[in-house]
């Protein structure tokens, strides 16, 4: 069985590989890697949008691929949330496609620093491009290594981890389809 994977992100591709190997579904599988578009923007700026952006990826990555049988799109984002002290969560979405159906699974989430976040919201910078403007981090490539969950959590989280959290919940619809299928009237 082949599988495509929307992105050339090392950490992304090393977070489905390893979520994958734990599912007999997948034995055996040939995995391909596609540097895709997102068609959102380099942040995403609501849950909306980060879902678009993995259903996107996970799509074009199925066109480029050609004949597999599912394709991974994996997008992080902001979204709104009353109640956090930022007003934003951060989180990681991951969409499977089969050709025909979107299933969506989401990590962890948290808020992000205020002063970093003021960077994203005002000045549009992408996650990475504030933490390293803001000073928090001297890693201008972050969200190739730890990310910023990593820094925050001190490492008991790191972006592959919160990458393959998000793998994990996506294939619980796969997993139990049984129970996710349409019912015939």
């Amino acid at each position: 069985m082949a599988i495509a994977i929307g992105t050339t992100n090392v950490v992304k591709i090393e977070a489905v590989e390893e979520v994958i190997k734990d599912y007999p579904h997948f034995a055996n599988v040939k995995i391909h890697t596609f540097s895709v578009p997102s068609e959102v923007g380099d942040q995403p700026l609501s849950l909306h949008e980060t879902i678009r952006g993995a259903k996107n990826r996970a799509r074009h990555a199925y066109t480029a691929c050609g004949s597999c049988r599912y394709s991974f799109g994996i997008e992080s984002g902001l979204f709104e949330a009353t109640g956090s002290q930022t007003g934003f969560l951060e989180a990681t979405i991951c969409c499977i496609y089969d050709g025909k159906n979107y299933h969506i699974g989401i990590s962890s989430g948290f808020e992000v620093p205020p002063q970093i976040l003021d960077l994203v919201i005002n000045k549009k910078l992408d996650l990475g491009q504030a933490c390293y403007q803001s000073g928090f981090t001297t890693n201008a490539k972050l969200g190739a290594a730890e990310g910023i969950v990593g820094m925050l959590t001190k490492g008991r989280v790191n972006r592959k981890l919160y990458t393959k959290q998000a793998v994990t919940m996506a294939l619980v619809q796969l997993e139990n389809g049984e129970w996710y299928s349409k019912s015939e009237s």
